[in-house]
């Protein structure tokens, strides 16, 4: 019995993943495969961005982002939250300012975008939103601090038709007497 238990513990200190910082030298880097002395990496890599006050942890499998990734301002905010599997980002993509409030929302699919994107300007107000299906663009929308759409168009047959940025013009409509007016 004691050996079971025994062994019981020693597994599960075993099966949890290393964690190692990015600047240890024993990690290198072969195209997108991270080494750990020779290895395939397998565990939580951190890298500090200490200019941005932030600590990445990235779950890695096989040398490959797999699982969570995770980064954490020095207040202990959540910067972002992201999914990865043999990778490839999957799934829903968060994040958020330093404050608290939200910084984007992404979909994920094999690797490439696919449903919707928004991103928050810090004040709070919508900044963007998309639509993609596996990574194309079939939509999207933009606006002005002020709330005015400035963006927005739609992908029809390889066509985008709407509104694609830049200058926005200023209606003109007649008004009941015939004259013409500016919106």
């Amino acid at each position: 019995m004691k050996f079971y238990l025994l062994s019981i513990c020693f597994l599960l200190i075993a099966c949890d993943p290393a964690r190692v910082a990015s600047t240890d030298p024993s990690i290198t880097r072969n195209g997108r495969i991270v080494f750990y002395r020779g290895e395939k990496f397998y565990g939580l890599l951190e890298s500090k961005a200490e200019e941005l006050r932030i600590v990445r942890v990235t779950s890695y499998k096989n040398g490959l982002p797999d699982g969570i990734e995770k980064d954490v301002h020095s207040n202990g905010q959540v910067l972002a939250e992201r999914e990865f599997s043999a990778g490839k980002k999957i799934g829903t993509h968060l994040g958020w300012f330093p404050d608290g409030k939200k910084r984007f929302h992404n979909e994920y699919s094999e690797g490439q975008f696919h449903g919707p994107q928004w991103e928050w300007r810090n004040s709070g107000s919508l900044y963007s939103y998309a639509k993609f299906d596996h990574g194309k663009v079939i939509g999207k929308k933009m606006w002005r601090e002020n709330g005015q759409i400035y963006m927005n168009f739609v992908i029809y047959q390889g066509r985008a038709y709407g509104m694609t940025g830049g200058k926005l013009c200023s209606q003109i409509r007649g008004n009941e007497d015939g004259n013409t007016i500016l919106f």
